[in-house]
């Protein structure tokens, strides 16, 4: 019963402040010039930390061409640092065919690496972000912009003026 009541005590205390970013994004991989096109959900357990995912494909110029992300961002005010750990499908290296290795693998070899990654609110009264996220075989730079919240923001008051409450 005990742990029961822990698990039932922390998913309540994590609740209150959480709330839960849907958004949609676009970029251009700097390294192959590739433009890319994505969604992402964030979810905030704590007021700085959010926890999140996306996809990101390059639809107009690669077939079958993938990326998804996981990672852990940082709110520094209007920045946001991340770090996570990308899967993505990559064609494979033109050089193994001519060295007779093209047979033991299939046309696209699946890739995992860390990235980093760090974000910027471009106007204080909108939602629009600046982003640029780098790894090993990807550096990519663009534009997210969040469709919807899920949950309820926390609001700190300030106003002391309690005239109107009468």
């Amino acid at each position: 019963m005990k742990k029961k009541l822990i698990i039932i005590i922390s998913l309540i205390s994590l609740n209150i402040h959480s709330q839960a970013h849907v958004g949609v994004m676009g970029g251009f991989d700097l390294e192959n010039e590739y433009s890319k096109l994505g969604a992402g959900i964030n979810f905030m357990p704590l007021p700085k930390v959010m926890v999140g995912g996306g996809v990101m494909i390059t639809p107009f110029d690669v077939d079958d061409d993938y990326e998804i992300m996981l990672n852990v961002k940082y709110s520094l005010g209007r920045f946001n640092v991340a770090a996570g750990y990308m899967f993505h499908e990559m064609p494979d290296d033109p050089m193994a065919m001519h060295m007779g290795m093209g047979s033991m693998h299939s046309s696209h070899e699946n890739h995992n690496e860390p990235y980093i990654g760090i974000d910027y609110k471009l106007f204080r009264n909108k939602k629009l972000r600046i982003f640029f996220n780098s790894s090993e075989s990807m550096k990519t730079l663009g534009l997210m912009l969040p469709i919807f919240n899920i949950g309820k923001k926390m609001h700190m008051n300030h106003n002391m003026d309690h005239s109107n409450h009468n």
